[in-house]
């Protein structure tokens, strides 16, 4: 069974050939009963960043799948602008590879773009079964707090750094930092000799940082009353959901602000 360490990396092109998806499959051959695990990570993330910790104790049991968004990581094309945008990109994807159903941990603007997934696609084309929603919020609604600036100029610096995943990722205190830096040695493991181990996207600002600010214009979108309408936003539509959800958000205060809570989806679903 491959790891994250090891794992090849795949890839498969948009029809237009405008788009190269860069993907990995991991653990077990997926079942009628157990669909992959698609994994959707965070602002400037790449699947090289997931803690190789959480994926491989996950993908001993089940099939895991790990996905580059466009433009991002060692996935080609342009960055989406939108999450809509976004989530069209990862049903694009998920129909290219052919699968029709499909569980979903979205952490952070990935959270984001699972929901746009589960309540985009067409249900007779994809199925999203399962949704895990960690340290995200949703589109914008009433009495929702907005995202903590702070921690987009942060997430915004040039370079990542230790100390800067410390400020947005783990609490200030001893078994935090301890946890932060075995952390960060974890997700600097790969090592497969075939390729380079992709760097955060906008890295060191090598494209003038337009990657990064397609992802802030996404955040930003997602966060806007007017442009989080129908099938651009969540809120209105979470009522919608056919999925089974887990909400896993961290504490309050934190840079993943928790603007979903479980009960506010609860409410959302029961008075559809």
């Amino acid at each position: 069974m491959t790891d994250q360490e090891t794992s090849f990396t795949q890839h498969v092109s948009s029809p237009s050939g405008d788009i190269t998806y860069a993907y990995r499959l991991l653990g077990p051959h997926a079942t009628n009963s157990t669909p992959p695990l698609l994994l959707l990570t965070h602002f400037r993330g790449t699947m090289d960043h997931w803690d190789p910790l959480l994926i491989n104790t996950l993908c001993i049991s089940r099939p895991v799948l790990l996905l580059d968004y466009p433009g991002v990581g060692h996935s080609t094309g342009r960055v989406a602008t939108s999450i809509a945008q976004s989530a069209d990109d990862v049903i694009e994807f998920l129909k290219l590879i052919d699968l029709k159903e499909i569980d979903i941990l979205g952490f952070s603007l990935g959270g984001f773009v699972a929901q746009m997934i589960a309540l985009n696609a067409d249900p007779s084309v994809l199925r999203v079964r399962k949704l895990v929603l960690a340290g995200t919020g949703t589109s914008w609604g009433p009495e929702i707090p907005p995202n903590p600036t702070w921690a987009v100029e942060v997430a915004s610096a040039p370079e990542l750094t230790l100390e800067s995943f410390q400020e947005l990722f783990f609490p200030d205190t001893e078994a935090g930092r301890k946890a932060s830096v075995a952390w960060w040695g974890r997700i600097h493991e790969r090592k497969h000799i075939s390729e380079e181990r992709a760097d955060w996207l906008s890295a060191g600002y090598m494209d003038g940082g337009a990657g990064m600010r397609k992802e802030i214009e996404q955040l930003a979108g997602f966060a806007g009353e007017e442009t989080s309408k129908g099938q651009e936003g969540a809120w209105e539509r979470l009522g919608e959901l056919e999925a089974q959800v887990l909400v896993a958000n961290g504490k309050v205060g934190s840079s993943c602000s928790p603007r979903l809570r479980g009960y506010e989806l609860t409410e959302r679903r029961m008075t559809r």
